[in-house]
């Protein structure tokens, strides 16, 4: 049987999923996770991704993009403090300016 302190962390974790749902449908976010092999260059990838949609980079095969279905891409604090973030001023800089593969 479940007790009174279930019942309160269940309502809670409710609330908080319902919330997080109500956020997304005036504020629509998507969250992208990159796998791959040691050094299979997803930092790489994943600093050129970010810049071209920053800079309104051209990405024929992207159809979201291409269809204008995504508004408007920016930098968003990391929401969870447990996950470090993906310091992507750090990687562009050195790809751009030291023309050096991040570490």
């Amino acid at each position: 049987m479940a007790s009174f302190t279930d019942f309160l962390e269940e309502a809670r974790l409710s609330a908080l999923a319902l919330a997080d749902y109500g956020t997304g449908l005036f504020n629509p976010t998507v969250r992208l996770g990159v796998t791959g092999l040691s050094r299979a260059g997803k930092t790489v990838f994943i600093t050129a991704l970010v810049h071209g949609l920053l800079r309104g980079g051209r990405f024929p095969v992207f159809e979201s993009l291409a269809s204008g279905r995504i508004a408007r891409a920016r930098l968003a604090p990391q929401p969870n403090d447990a996950i470090p973030r993906f310091d992507y001023e750090t990687h562009l800089k050195t790809l751009i300016e030291d023309r050096q593969w991040p570490q």
